[in-house]
């Protein structure tokens, strides 16, 4: 939906060309039909109802709409349900509209009950049960407006909770529909209570069957599994560091609240009374027929994420109080914010507006009586979903923009929830019960990453001084890795120097946590002393000068030959250090390659272009000491030694290698999941960086073959239909078979990582347990499980893809039960689990 009023949509801004005859943009933009501009104009005064004055806009919006249904009815509409369906803070004063028009033109009213209908079949069909929500929230309204009666919407929950009794129904298309009727009850229950109390209770009590059912079956159904996979902390104690619910576990008990202590009484909605003499004696409408699809259904099992709970409020932290978690003002409070962050998230600038004036569409009364903080609510539920896994409902820039904007939209209020926010988090990255529990460890990336691009927007401040105690715990503790990982994040997107300025002089000075040097490559052949003998280094003195010139490939080789005699003619000192392709004892081509591959990356160590450039030419040549999976392994571990101090290269290095066939994602894979470099590696979030991107780029690789296949078969079918000469057989048959190679390297890959995955935690369990040490309680076993577990998590099509394989050959009875718990977790996500929160 596109509300382009000039408002937070770059409406002021004006492109204009250099030189004397500049001129507008907009003057060469294409001029606007009459329906496009009156679209314009119901889609302003529809999406900004409210912003001021309720009362007035809310009766010249209800005069304006009457005037377009009579002139103007499908744009009336098309606007009219897209509003209904995705600006969810707005419901009751588009309730309050409605039952304005209905008031005035029966017609009116009908043809909203009309558009309202479709709207809930379609998301419906679609399975899009957020906007189902908002629909039903939005029908409550309408019988607080009196533009139908109680007994409707009685009929539509029924509708919905006879999900409940079909037989055999799938546990997450039950929670589904329960989930949608309790989220909206809270917006009519008062009515209810009132008018149909006996029928509410009817209601309830279905419910509370089915709670009470699935509470019983929790594990047997999956979920229980598919929450341990998806939970933000885990291996900590019960209740650590709050109380893990599903979200409709917490919704339940949060609607038992509303009626039990509450009496119905919801005081967070501000709602229109200006007219209720006016809509208390209108006629009322009837709802359409609705069907129920039939078919499967995902549910969002992601546990409920709190920073700011229970244990962290009270009247001396007024910073952050917020309402109790058991009350179902805070639902509605985190829902509506959940609700815009997501549906807007094409225009951050917007969300941040909403927001930041989101208090207008609540109870100012409620918020100021309690004392709490709306924008407390808003960084808990931006962080909420940042941190949610097994993936954020957006890019992480998205976030941090947005956070970005809020900051400078109330300097007053925001920077001091946030930073109480981030030092809450940063507390709970460790358990209580030692460093084998905590935040998952793709939680610590998201929020290490983050903090490091926040920080370079604001200068690098930071009280670094209160986290002065960590340079005194274990270097793998989460707290430790994250300073660590933070300020190497901050190096990369500044510079050395900067970031090194910015740090009071305990972390400054602190090797085991910040480099003490830029980051530089480590050449091996700098000189005579560094290369160990004098014959060796004059020859690599020569590739490099030849390397330089750009000489031709022939006279590259030729030196390389003589590097290969010159280690064979007796000499010891030249092969020393050198590690062979097969990990024993380096040959002459090793020694080569070597020499090869670490001149290469000098010669290009200024910069990724200078790399790349080197690198295409002399292709051929480093393709020729790469013919095998043995010589393509010993290059990444030549590689890595490169540019060891140097993160950034190193990723980027390899990923740019893969695409030139120089080395492959297998031989990427083997080194990253060694079990020398996960025992010194494990913490080290580049690391698990290049697991992830060799995967994903194996993925794109088939994507890109399937887009030109596809192409290629849309254009011939253009040219059958023609009559054209068909030439294009031979390049489909050709991209077809490419695509079956990828498809066969994409199986391979998967299985050689999870198998490396199973035999390094397997082999250390086993060693841990000969010294008396609980492999669970260890920083090694939650660093390298959890990567296990978020790559099964991150490549959901893949995994599933192979997940009959993958139970087959590597998952297999005789494998540590740790390992298969956690695979039956992934398997459960995948069996119950949608991304999308309703």
């Amino acid at each position: 939906m596109s509300y382009s009023n000039g408002r937070g949509y770059g409406g002021d801004r004006h492109y204009r060309q250099r030189g004397p005859n500049r001129r507008r943009y907009e003057d060469n933009t294409p001029s606007k039909s009459p329906e496009e501009l009156k679209r314009e104009q119901i889609v302003s005064y529809l999406f900004r109802l409210g912003d001021s004055d309720q009362k007035q806009q809310a009766d010249l919006c209800a005069t304006q709409l009457l005037r377009d249904f009579g002139t103007h009815p499908q744009i009336v509409r098309s606007v009219f349900k897209e509003c209904i369906t995705h600006v969810p803070q707005k419901v009751s004063l588009y309730g309050t509209l409605s039952g304005l028009l209905n008031a005035r033109n029966f017609d009116a009213g009908a043809a909203i009950i009309e558009i309202t209908c479709e709207a809930l079949q379609e998301a419906l069909n679609n399975s899009d049960f957020r906007s189902t929500k908002i629909l039903l929230r939005y029908i409550a309204e309408l019988v607080n407006a009196n533009v139908i009666q109680s007994t409707q919407l009685i009929g539509l929950y029924d509708l919905f909770l006879n999900v409940l009794n079909e037989p055999n129904v799938r546990p997450e298309r039950a929670d589904a529909f329960v989930y949608s009727v309790l989220a909206s009850i809270p917006w009519a229950a008062r009515q209810l209570s009132d008018t149909e109390a006996t029928e509410l209770e009817r209601i309830l009590g279905s419910i509370e069957k089915h709670m009470n059912q699935r509470q019983a079956n929790l594990a047997t159904s999956g979920i229980e599994q598919a929450m341990e996979a998806l939970k933000v902390y885990r291996d900590v104690p019960e209740g650590e560091p709050y109380l893990v619910t599903d979200r409709l576990e917490s919704l339940w008990r949060q609607i038992i609240q509303l009626k039990q202590a509450d009496e119905w009484d919801l005081k967070i909605i501000l709602r229109p009374t200006d007219f209720t003499d006016l809509l208390s004696t209108q006629l009322q409408h009837e709802l359409r027929p609705i069907s129920i699809p039939s078919g499967d259904v995902k549910f969002s099992y992601q546990p409920v994420f709190r920073i700011f709970d229970d244990s962290v409020q009270g009247v001396e932290n007024i910073i952050v109080r917020l309402p109790s978690v058991l009350s179902i003002s805070r639902f509605i409070l985190d829902d509506l914010i959940y609700d815009i962050i997501r549906i807007f998230s094409h225009n951050h600038r917007e969300v941040c507006r909403m927001l930041t004036d989101l208090e207008t569409f609540l109870n100012g009364y409620y918020l100021r009586d309690g004392g709490f903080n709306v924008m407390a609510s808003v960084i808990e539920t931006v962080f909420g979903e940042l941190l949610r896994l097994p993936r954020s409902g957006e890019r992480s820039v998205y976030y941090a923009t947005l956070l970005i904007d809020l900051i400078k939209e109330d300097l007053q209020t925001i920077p001091k929830v946030l930073g109480r926010a981030i030092r809450t988090l940063f507390s709970r990255l460790d358990g209580s019960q030692g460093l084998g529990g905590g935040m998952d460890v793709e939680a610590i990336r998201r929020f290490s990453e983050w903090f490091g691009i926040h920080l370079s927007n604001f200068g690098f401040m930071w009280k670094w001084q209160d986290w002065e105690p960590v340079l005194s715990v274990e270097q793998d503790s989460a707290c430790f890795v994250f300073i660590r990982e933070t300020l190497e994040r901050c190096i990369r997107l500044s510079y050395w120097e900067r970031v090194q300025g910015s740090l009071p002089e305990a972390f400054a000075e602190s090797e085991i946590i910040f480099p003490q040097e830029p980051p530089h490559p480590n050449f091996k052949f700098e000189s005579e002393e560094t290369t160990g003998d004098a014959q060796l280094y004059e020859l690599t003195s020569q590739l490099r000068s030849s390397l330089a010139t750009k000489s031709g490939a022939e006279e590259i080789s030729d030196l390389l030959q003589r590097i290969r005699d010159h280690a064979t003619s007796n000499a010891p000192n030249a092969m020393e250090g050198v590690v062979g392709a097969s990990g024993g004892t380096g040959t002459p081509e090793d020694l080569a390659r070597e020499a090869l591959v670490q001149c290469v990356m000098q010669q290009g160590s200024k910069s990724f272009s200078h790399v790349l450039n080197v690198v295409e030419r002399y292709l051929t040549v480093l393709r020729d000491y790469n013919g095998t999976e043995e010589a393509r392994s010993h290059t990444v571990r030549i590689i890595v030694d490169f540019w060891k101090d140097n993160t950034q290269f190193l990723e980027i290095i390899l990923d740019k290698l893969m695409n030139y066939r120089v080395v492959t994602p297998k031989s990427i894979l083997s080194w990253a999941l060694d079990p020398s470099v996960l025992d010194s590696h494990y913490t080290r979030f580049h690391l698990w960086s290049i697991v992830r991107t060799t995967l994903a780029k194996v993925n794109f690789k088939i994507a890109q073959i399937t887009a030109k296949l596809e192409a290629a078969r849309r254009q011939s079918s253009v040219d059958n239909d023609l009559m054209l000469q068909d030439g294009d057989d031979s390049v489909i048959q050709s991209l077809e078979e490419n695509r079956q190679g990828a498809l066969r390297e994409q199986k391979e890959v998967f299985l050689h990582v999870f198998q490396r995955f199973v035999d390094a935690i397997r082999n250390k369990c086993r060693s841990l347990e000969s010294q008396g040490i609980d492999p669970t309680r260890t920083a090694w076993y939650r660093w390298v499980m959890g990567n296990m577990r978020e790559v099964a998590r991150g490549f959901p099509t893949e995994v599933k893809a192979y997940q009959v394989t993958l139970d087959m050959i590597i998952f297999t009875d005789d494998v540590d039960p740790r390992i298969l718990k956690v695979w039956q977790e992934i398997k459960s996500v995948y069996s119950l689990h949608t991304d999308t929160l309703a």
